[in-house]
C-alpha cells in the first residue's frame, strides 16, 4: 500500500514536471509582434478590429500587438486620423499625413536583462497620401503573424454583442462599468484581482512570464488600485457604447473632447476608457476594461484592456 501511495505521488510530481517544461518558451520563441510608428499629428490605431491606442497628441512608440492576436495567421492593421482638435483644424493636412510612418514586425525581449532583441521591424506600411486637405482620413493593411508559440481562447467563444438591442446591451455594459468603477474607488484591490484574473492569466502567457513574474504583477496592481484609486474615481459619464472584435468585445469610452481635465492642460480625454482615476495633484489616468460574454453565460468577463 505504502508503496502504490509513492509511486501515486510520483506520477503527479512527473507529470506536474512534465507539463511545467512544456509551458516554458525559450527566449528565442518569445516573439513580440508589434507596430512601431511616428506621427506628428494623432492617430487611432486598430489591430484585429480592436482599438490599441488613441493618443490625442502625437505618437512616437512600439506597440505591441501580441494581446489581440490570439493565435497565428493573417490580421488587419487599420488607422484613423482626423482634424487635430486642440488646433481647431477641420481638415487634414497631407503634409501631416505624409510625415506618419509605420513599420510592422517583431522583436524578443529579455526582460531578465531589460534589453531588445532580434529587433525586426521590416514590413513598412505604406500611406497612400490625398493629394489635398480631407475631413477625414483611414487606412487598412493585412499583416501576417506566424510564430507565436501559444493559441489563447480569448474571446474567440464570446457572444456576437452586435446582435443583442443596444441600449439594453449599453445599460448592461455600464452596470458592470459602475460595478467596477465602486471596487476601485473603494481602493479594493482583491476584487479587482478577482475580477481581472482572466486577463492577468492570458496577459502572462503572451508576455512569457514566469509565475512569480505574474504572482509580482498581480501584488503591485492590487498595490496600485490601494494607493492611488481610494476615493479618486470620478463619476461614470460622457460615455458611449463601443464595441471591438467583430462585435465580441464591449467597453465604455468618453465621447467628448476635453482641452483641460484636473488642472492638466491641454488633456484630452476623448476615447479613454470611462473608468478614469484623478491624478493626486493633476492630470488623470483610466482603467480601460474589454468585456466579452462567454458562450452559455449571461455575466461578462473582463478580458484584455
Amino acid at each position: 500500500m505504502n508503496y502504490l501511495k509513492y509511486l501515486f505521488v510520483l506520477l503527479i510530481f512527473l507529470s506536474c514536471k512534465g507539463q511545467n517544461k512544456d509551458n516554458l518558451v525559450s527566449l528565442n520563441k518569445q516573439i513580440t509582434y508589434a507596430i512601431d510608428i511616428t506621427a506628428p499629428i494623432p492617430v487611432i490605431i486598430y489591430f484585429n478590429d480592436i482599438k490599441i491606442s488613441e493618443e490625442n497628441t502625437p505618437l512616437n512608440s512600439t506597440l505591441d500587438v501580441n494581446g489581440y492576436a490570439l493565435k497565428n495567421g493573417k490580421y488587419k492593421i487599420k488607422i484613423q486620423i482626423f482634424p487635430i482638435f486642440r488646433r481647431g483644424d477641420k481638415m487634414i493636412n497631407p503634409e501631416d499625413i505624409k510625415g506618419c510612418l509605420l513599420k510592422f514586425g517583431s522583436y524578443v525581449r529579455d526582460k531578465e536583462k531589460n534589453d531588445i532583441l532580434d529587433y525586426q521591424m521590416n514590413t513598412d506600411l505604406s500611406i497612400k497620401i490625398p493629394t489635398q486637405p480631407v475631413p477625414y482620413f483611414k487606412q487598412e493593411w493585412e499583416v501576417e503573424v506566424k510564430d507565436l508559440p501559444y493559441d489563447l481562447a480569448g474571446w474567440s467563444k464570446g457572444q456576437d454583442l452586435s446582435k443583442m438591442d443596444k441600449k439594453v446591451l449599453e445599460k448592461r455594459v455600464a452596470s458592470f462599468h459602475e460595478k467596477v468603477r465602486e471596487i476601485l474607488n473603494h481602493g479594493n484591490g482583491n476584487q479587482w484581482a478577482d475580477l481581472t484574473k482572466k486577463r492577468a492569466a492570458e496577459t502572462a502567457v503572451f508576455y512569457y512570464s514566469t509565475p512569480e513574474q505574474q504572482a509580482t504583477s498581480v501584488s503591485e496592481n492590487k498595490t496600485n488600485v490601494e494607493k492611488y484609486c481610494t476615493n479618486m474615481m470620478i463619476p461614470l459619464e460622457d460615455y458611449e457604447l463601443k464595441l471591438y472584435a467583430g462585435g465580441k468585445l464591449a467597453t465604455l469610452e468618453r465621447k467628448n473632447h476635453t482641452m483641460e481635465f484636473n488642472h492638466k492642460s491641454p488633456l484630452d480625454i476623448k476615447g479613454w476608457g470611462a473608468l478614469i482615476r484623478k491624478g493626486q495633484k493633476s492630470g488623470a489616468a483610466d482603467y480601460r476594461i474589454l468585456l466579452y460574454l462567454p458562450e452559455g453565460s449571461t455575466e461578462f468577463v473582463i478580458i484584455r484592456k
